[in-house]
């Protein structure tokens, strides 16, 4: 049955979506379409829209059209390959490990598959607001050439999806990232479970008896207006609350991004100080970001504070970035192999339309213990243990999807 959409508005933009899916769900390459007459009824629209529909179709490598012949079903994956795109610059030492990491073994992972992957890097900075547009010129350029079969996105603007993202959806390439609208904009997201970050530090420092809890987040500029760290503050508070304890705002610092040079050393020395005026200083800290946690640790030694005695300190860390602690820390550690993992895994299923777990898929994290530099041990976080593995065991699935990047 014709939908009522096609009579109603018979035009070649209406028939592409259709016929794009029935050429990758019900043809194998070589086999050979009906006559443009044959569509033309079927949809009960002009011959001139047909042209139209086909000649999209032929653009992007669906279709071969040859006079007398007729139209056949092209190898769809034929000089085509996944692009990997990586808007930061991954040539700034403010880069965070992860993306550095992340991004090379998501690379890999799909050579592995057998599957052609490029690495495409813009010039963007994490101390910048974020571009309008992507800054890799060479994505750009692949981009109007439609070679790509697919998409892995870290550190794109997901929040300002530009046109490229719809081209690529009208086109359907699949798309996975670490933030958008599932559906709409992506076709799956990874993401860290950063609420379960901030539930485990503030339960792990109550659990050694600390009461006076601060708070260091990150106010990213590459977010929507205080939409990260809006997240990080209300789950502390509400974490702190469920235990009955009070949480004090001269004690919570989020305004600066993390990469920014002395962004950590300021926060402490903000919080620290503020409690002087009032008698009392925090005896526990929970830091959100492991470069907050190197400025923190400096202002640490610098102000002579003992640690753990006077406070015990949980951060945020990637896990491989050979980060050494002067200080005695608990590590909250996020693995950046299983991000790659992860999203390779969708990708690879969405290109062969296979099902999958979850459209937006949460890592979990590691608690570790270091004392000034040496792991002295190492345990799964409570919900890791509870969740449904996936992989290695430190991904689930999200509860409902979410457009955090």
């Amino acid at each position: 049955m014709v939908p009522d959409t096609i009579k109603r508005l018979s035009l070649s933009q209406q028939i592409i979506p259709i016929l794009r899916d029935e050429i990758r769900t019900e043809f194998k390459p070589g086999d050979r379409l009906c006559t443009i007459a044959a569509f033309a009824r079927r949809f009960e629209v002009s011959f001139h829209s047909v042209r139209e529909a086909l000649s999209v179709l032929e653009q992007e490598g669906l279709i071969e059209r040859h006079a007398g012949r007729g139209t056949f079903v092209c190898d769809g994956q034929k000089g085509r390959h996944v692009g990997v795109l990586v808007e930061i610059d991954l040539a700034d030492p403010h880069t965070s490990y992860y993306y550095r990491r992340a991004a090379g073994q998501t690379v890999e992972l799909l050579r592995a598959a057998g599957v052609d992957a490029r690495l495409y890097t813009g010039h963007a900075s994490q101390t910048q607001p974020r571009p309008l547009d992507i800054t890799s010129t060479e994505f750009r350029a692949a981009l109007a050439l439609n070679v790509f079969s697919g998409v892995i996105a870290f550190a794109a603007p997901e929040h300002r999806f530009p046109l490229w993202f719809q081209d690529l959806r009208r086109a359907g390439i699949p798309i996975v990232s670490g933030g958008g609208k599932i559906g709409e904009e992506v076709d799956a997201v990874v993401r860290p479970d950063l609420n379960q970050m901030i539930r485990s530090g503030v339960g792990y420092l109550l659990a050694h008896g600390r009461r006076r809890i601060a708070l260091m987040a990150w106010r990213s500029r590459w977010e929507p207006a205080g939409h990260q760290v809006e997240e990080f503050i209300d789950t502390f508070r509400a974490a702190m609350a469920e235990a009955g304890l009070p949480v004090y705002d001269r004690w919570v610092r989020d305004d600066l991004p993390p990469v920014a040079p002395g962004a950590g050393w300021e926060e402490f020395r903000e919080i620290w100080m503020a409690g002087d005026a009032h008698g009392e200083k925090p005896d526990g800290m929970l830091i959100a970001d492991d470069n907050l946690f190197l400025g923190a640790a400096m202002a640490v030694l610098q102000l002579g504070i003992r640690v753990p005695e006077d406070l015990l300190i949980v951060s945020h860390h990637n896990q491989g970035s050979g980060l050494a602690s002067p200080l005695p820390v608990t590590r909250l550690e996020f693995n950046p192999d299983a991000f790659a993992q992860a999203r390779v895994d969708l990708l690879l299923k969405l290109m062969r339309r296979q099902p999958l777990p979850s459209r937006d898929i949460l890592i979990s994290h590691t608690l570790v213990e270091v004392e000034s530099g040496c792991n002295r041990r190492s345990q799964e976080s409570a919900d890791k243990r509870q969740a449904p593995e996936h992989n290695d065991g430190s991904i689930r699935s999200a509860a409902a999807p979410a457009g955090i990047g």
